[in-house]
């Protein structure tokens, strides 16, 4: 397992295991924030070469995006839920 999915599985997990909108909210901070792991990641493409810095970027996003989504879908249950 790559540290991109060991990050994917931990978020998605935390997402999942977010009790209500605050808790939800305090995973979106540490999984989106300034200072994430994923930002920290994304610092570290200027280091590379241009095609590994264009793959990791793109794998980058594509992690940002599907926690970003999975984000929005639980927020939207527990609002459905009231």
């Amino acid at each position: 397992m790559t540290e991109l999915e060991a990050l994917r599985s931990e978020l998605m997990a935390a997402v999942g295991k977010a009790a209500d909108l605050d808790a939800l909210e305090r995973v979106r901070v540490s999984a989106l924030g300034k200072k994430s792991r994923i930002t920290e990641m994304m610092k570290g493409l200027g280091a590379m070469d241009a095609d590994a810095r264009r793959t990791a970027g793109q794998a980058l996003n594509a992690l940002k995006t599907e926690v970003a989504d999975a984000i929005e879908t639980r927020k939207r249950s527990f609002a459905d839920a009231d």
